[in-house]
């Protein structure tokens, strides 16, 4: 748990930083077991910059799908890097800790699936030529170490987006302190098996605001079905917000899960257990107008019983 601690704190000092950026890479990767064993890779990244040879950022990686593998993470690196220029080239080196969510196989059959997970680290090297617009072009050299499958290299280029500092008087606009938020959610829920199967996900949210950078939580959800099972229970999050735009906000979720699940996909009547599980989300939400609020969200519910899934929900709420 200490890694995951790591990680809130770093987000936790990006929240009242204010030089930032967002990128979006992809490319190719390769598990190091295997120089044929070749896959696609995606990197979506939110970085802060502490000082000017400094930076932290927040990682969301997608190694692909590898031989008897479906397997991607969260990560935080700490970034050393040469002087951000108004335009030419910059150069940087990131080390971090790595959680990954991998969808492998227990005896080689890909109807025989399990999830695992686990902590590695997360090292990389980049290249950045910065343009006028504050746009830039990033290629990033990525590298997974210390996971039992396999370590794995990726090669990705991409482009990124230097933002612009929010003034204060908005960001209080997005979320003042006692404010209180409902929203009607609906979307589709994803199991992590290498047949993905979906349903229609449905979820009933309340928040708070404890201040403009952190909110709480509760969710009523529903997982819907998948062949006779059908999974439902309830959440309780804290939420770590960054205003994106005027009217955006990025928002970053950790807590637990409470649910009933049914195992046994078969039979409608098989006995259903109940469990808590961690929960891990990343959202964006958007400010309508004084009262109503525009969200969408990505969770990963993080199980040991082989029965992860991910959530996306996008809705609609009042705040108050």
């Amino acid at each position: 748990m200490r890694h995951l601690y790591s990680i809130f704190t770093l987000l936790t000092i990006s929240s009242v930083v204010q030089a930032q950026d967002a990128s979006l890479l992809a490319g190719a990767m390769r598990a190091d077991t295997d120089a044929g064993n070749t896959s696609f890779a995606v990197n979506v990244g939110y970085t802060q910059h502490l000082h000017k040879y400094f930076s932290v950022s927040a990682d969301y990686l997608n190694e692909g799908h590898p031989k008897l593998h479906h397997r991607d993470g969260l990560g935080a690196q700490l970034w050393a890097h040469t002087a951000v220029p108004q335009r030419g080239w910059s150069f940087g080196a990131g080390f971090g800790p790595y959680y990954y969510f991998d969808t492998t196989t227990g005896n080689g059959s890909l109807g025989d699936y399990r999830n695992e997970h686990g902590w590695g680290q997360l090292m990389s090297v980049n290249a950045i030529y910065h343009l006028h617009s504050r746009a830039y072009v990033e290629a990033r050299l990525s590298h997974t170490h210390g996971i039992t499958s396999h370590d794995s290299s990726m090669l990705m280029v991409g482009m990124g987006y230097e933002l612009g500092s929010v003034p204060r008087s908005i960001r209080l606009e997005n979320a003042d302190r006692g404010d209180n938020l409902v929203m009607l959610l609906a979307g589709r829920s994803i199991v992590n098996s290498f047949k993905s199967e979906t349903s229609t996900s449905t979820g009933l949210e309340y928040r708070r605001t404890f201040t403009p950078n952190v909110e709480g939580s509760v969710i009523l959800m529903n997982e819907g079905k998948v062949d006779a099972a059908e999974r439902k229970g309830v959440s309780a999050q804290v939420w770590l917000l960054r205003p994106f735009t005027e009217r955006t906000v990025l928002e970053m979720g950790f807590g637990a899960y409470a649910m009933r699940d049914q195992l046994d996909r078969t039979d409608p009547h098989a006995a259903r257990e109940n469990h808590v599980a961690p929960l891990a989300s990343i959202g964006m939400r958007y400010r309508i107008d004084d009262h109503w609020r525009g969200q969408l969200t990505w969770s990963r519910v993080i199980t040991n019983y082989a029965r992860d899934s991910d959530v996306f929900l996008l809705g609609a709420g009042y705040a108050f």
